[in-house]
């Protein structure tokens, strides 16, 4: 390469080593925000187990629409990813962890495929007929913005248009830990409130009088569990996402710098090259004029 055209080079990895600077900053801007949104939400979310609770009995029980299991004919898969590329593997492991356990749910009943996200949808119109989907809602995910596809899924399931339904998303554990992650939605399952009781309910010894029935409040409250779980889903994806870029464009960043410095080296070298080759030419023209 001559020295223009490294030049040339050099200029284009820093432009891209600036851009992949500031896109790192931004998502990391945005997933602080986002975990944010999680602590804002915590009060509720305390305050709805602590109902939950208080119906526990009828839960174990099993008193309500939302818990009866049905004869499976359909079964919708949710599949949560991104609106925007440039977050590494962020999609493609969550397609992937996906499509995996889609051979299994297959055995259990006709499947359709509701994606949420512009990636999804790209990827499962290609091979699915796509009957509804989601995008656009927004970096950070606002609480009434999620309530469309709560009540949409809730209200599948009570006109029983589907028996099952799943969804898939990626879980946020840290920065650096993100994990594809599977939940059934409906028929809820024991373990479901399980660990949603287990991490927000403040549990205290009180006897209450519950009217006019425990299963009637039941029915009631599962819708809002439900609305707040799918919240908490879909913020803690959109969370792995942010992170995946953030992660992706440090990467980026470290790799631009690396090249930097090769591309450095090279010009220096065919710098170096130049002004001895010029040097030899000035000996060789005052050799040949003496």
């Amino acid at each position: 390469m001559d020295l223009r055209e490294i030049k040339g080079k050099i200029s284009s990895v820093k432009n891209i080593s600036e851009l992949t600077s500031a896109l790192e900053t931004f998502s990391a801007l945005k997933m602080r925000k986002t975990q944010k949104r999680f602590l804002d939400s915590k009060p509720f979310a305390q305050q709805l187990a602590n109902v939950l609770r208080r119906i526990e009995k009828a839960l174990k029980e099993g008193n309500s629409v939302f818990l009866e299991k049905r004869e499976i004919k359909k079964i919708l898969v949710c599949v949560i990813a991104s609106d925007r590329g440039f977050c590494g593997s962020f999609n493609s492991n969550l397609i992937k962890f996906t499509n995996k356990e889609l051979e299994a749910i297959k055995k259990q009943g006709e499947i359709e495929i509701m994606p949420i996200g512009k990636k999804s949808i790209e990827f499962y119109k290609k091979n699915n007929e796509i009957v509804h989907s989601f995008s656009g809602i927004g970096d950070y995910w606002r609480f009434n913005q999620t309530k469309e596809i709560s009540d949409f899924l809730v209200k599948s399931f009570l006109e029983n248009k589907y028996q099952k339904i799943y969804l898939f998303y990626t879980h946020f554990f840290s920065s650096f830990i993100q994990k594809p992650t599977k939940v059934q939605l409906f028929p809820l399952e024991k373990e479901t409130f399980d660990n949603f009781l287990k991490e927000e309910s403040q549990k205290k010894e009180t006897d209450y009088l519950l009217e006019p029935s425990s299963k009637i409040i039941l029915d009631d409250v599962i819708p809002v569990f439900v609305e707040y779980l799918i919240y908490q889903f879909i913020l803690s994806a959109n969370t792995s996402e942010h992170s995946a870029r953030m992660m992706a464009m440090r990467n980026a960043s470290d790799n631009a710098k690396g090249l930097l410095e090769e591309l450095r080296l090279d010009y220096n070298k065919a710098r170096q090259e130049q002004i001895t080759s010029e040097v030899c030419e000035i000996s060789s023209t005052k050799e040949a004029m003496e």
